[in-house]
């Protein structure tokens, strides 16, 4: 009766060897899935922060387009300012150039006045003298 038992016990170890190479099977299978799901996450990962890194380094270049465009325009507006003093400057001078004319126009007339008034005053001296 003991080879009965022997057989039994036998055939439960082999039984029990296969569940457990199969367990075992299963479960490199599974640690291999679980690796190669790592080794992609790794990858992924890697490629997220070079994205990252070209993302952070394009930020850095339109701040500097953004400050250069940022100065341009102070420059600008400087020069548009400056382009206003000029022109008031240059209509003031244009006014002035006006009243300028104006009173040479108005002393032109004075001066005529006067040599007319002279020569009314010319004639009547040659008169009394006759």
């Amino acid at each position: 009766m003991s080879d009965g038992k022997t057989e039994i016990n036998k055939e439960e170890i082999y039984k029990l060897q296969g569940y457990y190479n199969t367990s075992l099977e299963k479960l490199f299978s599974k640690v291999n899935l679980l690796i190669a799901k790592v080794k992609d996450l790794k990858e992924e990962n890697n490629s997220l922060r070079e994205g990252i890194k070209d993302f952070n380094n394009s930020i850095t270049d339109l701040k500097l387009q953004l400050t250069k465009a940022n100065s341009d325009s102070v420059l600008k507006d400087k020069e548009i300012s400056s382009l206003k003093n000029l022109l008031l400057n240059s209509e003031v001078n244009k006014t002035s150039i006006q009243n300028k004319d104006q009173v040479k126009s108005r002393i032109k007339e004075l001066i005529d006045r006067i040599d007319s008034h002279l020569e009314q005053y010319d004639e009547n001296l040659k008169e009394d003298e006759d």
